[in-house]
């Protein structure tokens, strides 16, 4: 592909200077010529780009990180995750994406193939300064992590504080509109949300897992994944199933998942 972008960048500029020497009957033959190279490199690169689709999720645990900004550095086009972590953006193999989001680290991904694909991104230096332990499961880390963070900022009601401290008897504005809009308070609450979301996971995860999906249907091991990230259930949901109608679930799904494109 660069090879044939090249060599269009080479005949258009030999046109260019052929054209500086030729009369203006000529010039138009030229000209056309030329429009038609543009078109023509154009339409390769078009040609060499597709939807690139992949999902974001938060390092370390199974959270879909939704909301994320990612950016094809090459093109600048910019899509944003949605519900599930999920997007999709028109690339080419090789381009950079970059993706952000607000509490997190950016992250760099180098598009090598359109297959469906995991990018993880890790939490910012400063939601990470209270250090979490291995070996447990990933709500308890970012509840006991709150807690900690908490602690060490001084924030007394996880970021939720009461309207009885507005109160002029005996109550503390100070330290309201402290747990409402300081910078701590929003990463304890983030902590929060974390913890809850990944607690709800843990949830879905006891029922709706590699084993549970193996046994309903025919998938392949290096399916399992991608599937779970597209089709896992509403919690609610699951709630109400018996493990029948879980498996019925299963197998619609996998139905849909295999006549994606």
């Amino acid at each position: 592909m660069l090879g044939c972008e090249l060599l269009c960048f080479y005949l258009a500029n030999k046109l260019t200077f052929m054209v500086l020497k030729t009369s203006r009957m000529q010039f138009r033959k030229y000209q056309v010529f030329l429009v038609f190279l543009i078109f023509f490199a154009t339409d390769l690169q078009a040609q060499s780009s597709k939807m690139f689709r992949a999902a974001v999720i938060q390092d370390g645990t199974k959270e879909k990180v939704q909301d994320a900004v990612v950016e094809n550095l090459r093109t600048s086009a910019k899509k944003r995750t949605d519900n599930f972590g999920i997007f999709e953006i028109p690339a080419s193999i090789g381009d950079s994406l970059i993706i952000h989001k607000i509490g997190y680290q950016d992250v760099y991904h180098k598009v090598a193939t359109f297959d469906d694909t995991r990018i993880y991104i890790k939490l910012s230096n400063q939601l990470l300064e209270v250090k979490v332990q291995g070996g447990r499961k990933a709500s308890k880390n970012f509840k006991e992590a709150s807690h900690a963070y908490a602690k060490q900022r001084g924030i007394l009601y996880e970021g939720k504080p009461p309207l009885a401290l507005l109160s002029p008897f005996g109550g503390s504005p100070i330290t309201f509109f402290y747990e409402l809009f300081s910078k701590d308070a929003k990463r304890v609450r983030r902590l929060n949300s974390l913890a809850a979301k990944a607690l709800i996971d843990e949830e879905i995860a006891l029922r709706f897992n590699r084993l549970m999906i193996k046994s309903s249907v025919p998938i392949k091991d290096d399916e399992v994944d991608v599937f779970i990230d597209n089709y896992s259930p509403k919690v609610e949901d699951l709630r109400k199933w018996t493990d029948f109608q879980l498996i019925q679930y299963i197998m619609e799904s996998f139905d849909k998942f295999k006549r994606k494109p």
